[in-house]
């Protein structure tokens, strides 16, 4: 398809770090994101997955520019943002925000609630006087926070009343594409499924396009209209997302769904069952050769050791891809959350 039809394309976006030795050691690189692809219509929401350290916070950053890019592009209506200058970005910044994981420090402690929501129509003059005012109370009323809290601070809050400050934030200046960067990662469970469902909500009311970045499948699959699997900066499986929780074909994506808990554990079928992830993520500066998960893949060989698989199709003109040299078939013994 034409890149017209997409909000977002990022094409081979790369993140790298450049890490001193201790101690007279000799220091190396780090690669954070490491030739990531994919594309996003207007409406839809991207789940990106993973264990810590993975890449997926940085690879938002980087996609908005809080991180510059070491390579790639990241193509925003079409423009290239990786090759914006200063000045070209501040104009597209109000298309694309952020609503952070942790909900106090993300907001500033000295600031009341008027404020932290009214500040970025301050900076981009988009709002003054008494239309200032309106906007600021409507999007206080749309996440759900009442007038009256206006004149609070945020260590009066609680954290799911903090982060509904947040996303008034991020909806300020009606941006087209918003980076949730496990946003509700620290919050009660019953207030994660709050949040869940007003951004979800929001979604719906604004035509709103996500970026979801969350440790757990069972928490994109209700917000995600595709899911991206990453280990190690890579992206290793790419896919919609009723097809990835049917048919997952790259062994880490299906490990991740072994390791989800299971309440009753005589639901899950002692036929076929598997162990869940073994093993710790391989240090960054230092991958295994070949398929980055390898050493802690069962059905790993020669082949998986010695040559990086390339992400592609699973079949010509599909838009399920993996990074795998044997991907799985069916995806049997498999208990999805």
């Amino acid at each position: 398809m034409a890149s017209s039809e997409y909000l977002l394309e990022v094409r081979g976006l790369k993140k790298y770090f450049k890490v001193g030795g201790k101690l007279g050691e000799k220091g190396g690189v780090l690669r954070a994101v490491d030739d990531v692809s994919f594309t996003l219509k207007q409406g839809e929401t991207l789940g990106v997955v993973g264990e810590s350290g993975c890449g997926k916070s940085t690879l938002g950053n980087t996609i908005i520019r809080l991180l510059e890019p070491t390579g790639g592009q990241v193509l925003f209506e079409g423009q290239d943002l990786a090759r914006m200058t200063k000045r070209q970005l501040a104009a597209v910044r109000p298309d694309i925000q952020m609503i952070f994981q942790d909900p106090f420090s993300s907001l500033d402690p000295r600031m009341r609630v008027f404020d932290i929501i009214a500040e970025p129509l301050r900076v981009h003059k988009a709002a003054r006087g008494q239309e200032l005012t309106d906007r600021v109370m409507g999007l206080m009323k749309v996440v759900g926070l009442d007038a009256s809290y206006a004149s609070r601070f945020p260590h009066e809050f609680s954290g799911g009343q903090r982060q509904r400050i947040g996303i008034a934030r991020a909806l300020a200046l009606r941006p087209k594409l918003i980076i949730c960067d496990e946003p509700v990662s620290a919050l009660d469970v019953s207030i994660q499924a709050q949040i869940l469902n007003l951004l979800y909500d929001l979604q719906k009311q604004f035509n709103l396009t996500y970026i979801f970045i969350a440790h757990g499948l069972p928490t994109v699959k209700h917000v995600s209209s595709k899911v991206a699997v990453m280990y190690l900066g890579k992206v290793m499986e790419l896919a919609d997302k009723d097809e990835l929780f049917e048919r997952p074909m790259h062994p880490y994506t299906q490990g991740l769904f072994e390791a989800v808990p299971i309440p009753d554990p005589t639901l899950r079928p002692e036929e076929g069952r598997r162990e869940f992830l073994q093993g710790d993520i391989p240090n960054a500066m230092n991958p295994p050769s070949g398929c980055y998960f390898h050493p802690r893949c069962p059905y790993a060989t020669e082949e998986c050791r010695k040559t990086a698989p390339q992400f592609r199709p699973c079949a010509p003109g599909s838009t399920h891809y993996v990074a795998c040299h044997h991907p799985l078939e069916n995806g049997q013994g498999i208990v999805r959350g």
